[in-house]
């Protein structure tokens, strides 16, 4: 059994069946596992390490219930549900008026309830063992439980930049593990059969600016309060955005100690420091712990000897020394949970796409929106407009998508009006490579639906989603430092009230991020909310290239991924430099290089396989 190489810090769970589980399975799980909570057989049912102030769990009889994570139900309220439990499917009533960001774990006359968060940000994954049905939150545990392999098509697909498209997203890293939609939960019936549950849906936009800041305030304090029920220190990031300084200003009301945490950039351009301060000003009490950027490492540093154990790719190893470099600094602080501001560009704001439905319902209003969007935006004429007056359903904007992948990287020519923005191939990838990436699009057929109608809605969620995964594998990268990260942006009440106001009203360019700033006029000083700048790390990203090519070098040279034939080492080895032309291929760099980080790690704990 090849069992992730976990730090005692890092938090998982395995839920398994009432029958009997092979003895090294067992054996291997309960030695790395800090709870151990059983059926009223005395099997294990759920097996796991998390901190003990992170679940709250109820076993009234032969049902029992878990929150693993952050939740604002108490102990003796899951009693009460739990002692009346008849139905797992019944915890909907129950929990859908929750806060906080947690997974679901029960079961009941012989069912099973696994779930995680709508955004995606705690996932499921599941599959069988001994024909027996074994769920978890981790695919990498899961897959060593199962011992599984590398599936090579999904490590072809983590190449796709920036991401991959709905539902090539949710394939997992290795064969034999089935993923659970944001949306869904896993329920194995009595008869041992699994199947996904619809749980959660977007709530119709519909509220006003008003209304709906109203109901944002109210859901993003208790994600925040949610999160300082037991630490007696906690930190926060302090950029000067308007995202971190609401979270900020939001956690600073609860009787905690706070450490609030700045990075200096490397360009002395940005201005986050100056608003940082500013905000600290309003912030009496609150420890300001300021980074220098002499002292803060720079975009790839450190690289070629990363050893994060991650379940699937992600582009945040890139930034990997200078998270670790903050986390751990705060955890010897004393704090015990780290709140972000990530999630909140996602949420916050509409994506560009519903520029689509509303030129089909309000032509007059459409035009003065999309005049004044695509200015800001800089997109060309004719190809932004040619987007937002095509129709073509979902699955076949995937097979067009599956014929440019390609093509031009300027995102110039790749407005961000299409259905998702489109993934492309950076040149470095192989025919090989291509050829597993185009045969996973084409195994999708002409059926696929989108994540909602109309395209905006369905980009809005695909950006959700896109965050939520992005903020999970970070989360795995920092959590052996022993600073658990929280992104209150992305609690489920959270995003159903940013969700329920008009697309509309969160699109305006005339206000910059209207809901927020409505929501927090009773809490964040009126100069803090007028900010409308926003920092670019292009200087950083720069720099980190330039001062860090040879760990980048050292990768190509020693490449996985060209040992699999997946990569041209000499025209990967060529794109190690920050680009300033039209391809930009620093951007599909950090894929590229997040991916043979990942396999790098992984490969010696199983043998790759696939098809080819």
């Amino acid at each position: 059994m090849r069992f992730p190489l976990l730090a005692p810090e890092v938090p998982w769970f395995v839920v398994l069946p009432d029958t009997p589980v092979p003895g090294e399975v067992l054996d291997a799980l309960l030695d790395r596992a800090a709870h151990n909570i059983a059926y009223a057989s005395g099997r294990p049912w759920l097996v796991g390490n998390w901190p003990e102030h992170h679940a709250v769990v109820a076993v009234e009889g032969t049902s029992r219930v878990a929150l693993i994570g952050h939740s604002s139900v108490t102990q003796e309220c899951l009693a009460h549900v739990t002692q009346r439990l008849d139905d797992v499917t019944s915890l909907d009533s129950v929990l859908s008026s929750a806060a906080g960001s947690y997974h679901v774990v029960a079961t009941a006359r012989d069912r099973l309830r696994v779930q995680g968060t709508a955004s995606g940000v705690r996932r499921v994954f599941h599959g069988r063992l001994k024909g027996q049905v074994v769920a978890s939150d981790r695919v990498d545990v899961l897959a060593a439980v199962l011992d599984a392999e590398i599936d090579l098509r999904a490590v072809a697909l983590s190449l796709l930049d920036p991401m991959r498209p709905h539902p090539l997203d949710d394939v997992p890293m290795w064969q034999g593990v089935s993923p659970v939609p944001a949306d869904r939960y896993l329920l194995v019936g009595v008869n041992g059969r699994p199947r996904n549950v619809q749980w959660w849906h977007a709530p119709e936009p519909v509220l006003t600016l008003e209304l709906g800041a109203r109901k944002l305030a109210s859901a993003l304090s208790d994600a925040v309060r949610t999160r300082l029920r037991g630490p007696e220190v906690a930190s926060f990031d302090l950029s000067g955005g308007v995202d971190s300084t609401a979270v900020a200003f939001l956690a600073a009301r609860e009787p905690t100690r706070f450490v609030a945490y700045t990075a200096t950039a490397y360009d002395p351009a940005d201005d986050d420091l100056a608003w940082a301060r500013m905000a600290m000003g309003e912030l009496p009490g609150v420890v300001h712990d300021v980074l220098p950027s002499s002292a803060l490492p720079l975009a790839y540093h450190g690289i070629s000897t990363a050893s994060d154990d991650l379940d699937e790719p992600c582009v945040g190893v890139v930034d990997r020394a200078k998270l670790l470099t903050a986390y751990g600094r705060l955890a010897r602080r004393g704090s015990t949970v780290h709140l972000t501001g990530y999630g909140g560009d996602e949420v916050l704001e509409a994506a560009p796409n519903h520029l689509h439905s509303l030129a089909r319902s309000d032509l007059v209003d459409a035009l003065k929106l999309f005049r004044a969007v695509r200015l800001n935006s800089r997109w060309p004429v004719l190809p932004s407009m040619r987007t937002v007056l095509r129709s073509e359903p979902y699955s076949a904007w995937l097979h067009e998508v599956s014929g440019r992948l390609s093509g031009d990287h300027s995102r110039r020519t790749v407005p961000d009006l299409e259905w998702e923005v489109t993934p492309r191939l950076p040149p470095w990838v192989t025919e090989d490579a291509r050829a597993l990436v185009l045969d996973s699009f084409r195994e999708l057929g002409g059926s696929i639906a989108p994540l909602a109608s109309p395209r905006g809605r369905h980009a809005d969620l695909s950006a959700i989603r896109g965050s939520a995964r992005f903020v999970r594998s970070v989360a795995q990268l920092v959590a052996p430092t022993g600073l658990p990260m929280a992104a209150p942006f992305l609690d489920d009440r959270v995003i159903e009230a940013c969700l329920s106001v008009d697309p509309m009203v969160r699109l305006t360019p005339w206000r910059y991020k209207a809901l927020l700033n409505e929501a927090m006029r009773d809490t964040v000083p009126d100069h803090l909310r007028a900010r409308t700048t926003k920092a670019d790390c292009s200087a950083d990203e720069e720099a980190g290239i330039r001062n860090n090519r040879a760990d980048l070098l050292a990768l190509c040279a020693d490449s996985q991924l060209a040992r699999l034939g997946f990569v041209d080492a000499d025209q990967l080895r060529a794109g190690c430099r920050y680009s300033l032309g039209p391809q930009r291929l620093h951007e599909p760099l950090q894929q590229t290089m997040a991916c043979e980080v990942w396999l790098r790690r992984v490969i010696g704990r199983g043998t790759v396989e696939g098809q080819r």
